[in-house]
């Protein structure tokens, strides 16, 4: 993994460590609710902990390499697909059914008329999700056509592609 993406998930995960011990300072002894942010607080203190070693992205099963998309979606996961738990891995298929849905829910009106305009298209992503990014764009009697593509595959790049959504069709 690039110096640069461990520099930015060690950021992001300092900031959380921050807030976890934040909310546990402040959240009532009785609470009963300190128990589930310590669980990941530890969790966060440990993936810090393998950056500090230089084993973090390695599986703590067989180390090799983690999935670069699943640790830029969830810098925590510590184990590759391949070892995941059954349990996990109907987890992660939820997750990515559910990221699929709404992608395809961002996708622009099918058959759209603007005009002399009819408009038609076709979206297949590689995987579940994808950083492929169409729109079909109405404004003032025009129709704008708006074509991307996010480096990268997968959630990761699903992510970023939800965020080049222009205002008005969000």
């Amino acid at each position: 993994m690039a110096a640069l993406e461990i520099s930015f998930l060690q950021g992001q995960l300092e900031e959380r460590k921050q807030r976890l011990e934040q909310a546990i300072a402040l959240a009532p002894p009785s609470g009963g609710q300190t128990g589930g942010l310590a669980a990941l607080l530890r969790e966060v203190d440990s993936a810090l902990e393998r950056m500090d070693k230089g084993t973090y992205g390695l599986c703590e099963e067989c180390h090799e390499p983690v999935e670069q998309d699943r640790l830029m979606a969830d810098p925590l996961v510590c184990y590759c697909l391949d070892h995941l738990t059954q349990h996990q891995r109907a987890a992660l298929q939820r997750d990515l059914d559910l990221a699929g849905a709404v992608q395809r829910n961002l996708l622009p009106q099918a058959n759209l008329r603007v005009n002399d305009w009819e408009t038609c298209y076709h979206y297949a992503p590689h995987g579940p999700v994808s950083g492929d990014y169409c729109d079909l764009i109405p404004f003032d009697g025009q129709l704008f056509f708006v074509l991307g593509d996010v480096s990268g595959k997968g959630v990761a790049a699903s992510m970023l592609m939800t965020q080049l959504m222009p205002c008005s069709a969000a």
